[in-house]
């Protein structure tokens, strides 16, 4: 260390987003019990995810994956300072991680081809779901997320769930990690694919493809499938259950307290308020004919708003000519 400092050299340390509630308790701004209890929680979850990673790497009908919504993607992308102050498609890529495997499916699409609702994820989850008990002995399904309400913590993705569990006779246990300190493996995809697109200018959202297939290089490849608006299901047809908070009357216990939910075969739905808690049914009756057959979400592209339209159009110039014709044909209110 001597010899690095007489030579004026350091070491990086990488930025790091730090909790709210942790910095909050640094400045004093925090009671003691509640930055505990933070702590606590924040543990458990941890040795919970360390403990079902052992065991789908042990037990092959186990699959434990962690997901995640990569930042908002913008199209174009582009050095010229012309593009600064216009707004631009948005680009979205969910991606999920098989911690036994290593296998990592990133679900891609831009704003014409779909949102970012609860329907969405619910389509990218249980299609992934779905992909790998087709060639895979799985009775088990354990998945890692953050506590996002419209992403991972809602009735509508619980539903979907249930749904996948019955229909393909499996145990699904969904488990939300500590807010603030949600750092999982498929962070590092979106890392890696951050340092791909570094100095990289992308003139449309297939250019991502290309910089997501390339990304990795120690292992297989990242799959990318590039969706349309065609692959997004509803399944707000489904009405197993009208929600899934687990309690009932004011003062009683939010959605934002769950910390783990269980979907079995039978059509049940339990819950934990901390994971070292037994589980406990949600307080209200499934609805046993709750089933309705799934429709698409879309029937066509979404459109962009007028001035986004514009803006791109005024972008063209700074583009190369074979992709202005993209552009022209985006659809637009």
């Amino acid at each position: 260390m001597k010899a690095a400092r007489k030579m004026n050299i350091g070491f990086w340390i990488p930025k790091k987003d730090q909790c709210n509630l942790c910095a909050a308790y640094a400045f004093g701004n925090c009671e003691e019990e509640e930055y505990v209890t933070h702590l606590r929680r924040k543990e458990e979850a941890r040795a919970e995810k360390t403990k079902d990673k052992r065991s789908c790497e042990d037990d092959s009908t186990v699959l434990v994956v962690c997901m995640d919504l990569q930042v908002v993607l913008l199209a174009p992308s582009l050095l010229a300072n012309a593009s600064y102050f216009k707004t631009k498609l948005c680009c979205h890529n969910f991606t999920l991680y098989d911690l036994a495997r290593h296998d990592v499916s990133c679900y891609f699409w831009d704003e014409t081809r779909g949102d970012v609702s609860s329907n969405c994820f619910a389509s990218c989850i249980c299609d992934f779901i779905s992909n790998v008990i087709a060639s895979q002995a799985v009775d088990t399904v354990i998945l890692y997320s953050d506590g996002c309400g419209y992403q991972n913590r809602n009735v509508t993705l619980s539903n979907s769930l249930l749904h996948l569990a019955m229909t393909k006779q499996l145990t699904i246990y969904q488990k939300f990690l500590e807010k603030g300190h949600t750092f999982m493996e498929v962070d590092s995809v979106h890392s890696a694919i951050e340092r791909k697109l570094r100095g990289r200018q992308i003139y449309w959202p297939a250019d991502y493809i290309e910089v997501m297939e390339s990304a990795r290089t120690t292992k297989a490849p990242y799959v990318v499938k590039n969706l349309d608006y065609s692959f997004f299901k509803d399944f707000s047809g489904l009405k197993y259950y009208r929600s899934i908070r687990p309690g009932n009357s004011v003062g009683e216990p939010q959605v934002t307290y769950i910390r783990a939910l269980l979907y079995t075969a039978d059509g049940q739905i339990s819950y934990k308020l901390h994971l070292s808690d037994s589980w406990s049914p949600l307080p209200r009756r499934p609805n046993r004919g709750g089933a309705a057959p799934l429709t698409q979400l879309y029937t066509q592209l979404r459109p962009i708003k007028l001035t986004k339209f514009r803006d791109l159009q005024q972008l063209k110039h700074v583009i190369p000519r074979e992709y202005h014709e993209f552009y022209n044909s985006l659809p637009h209110q």
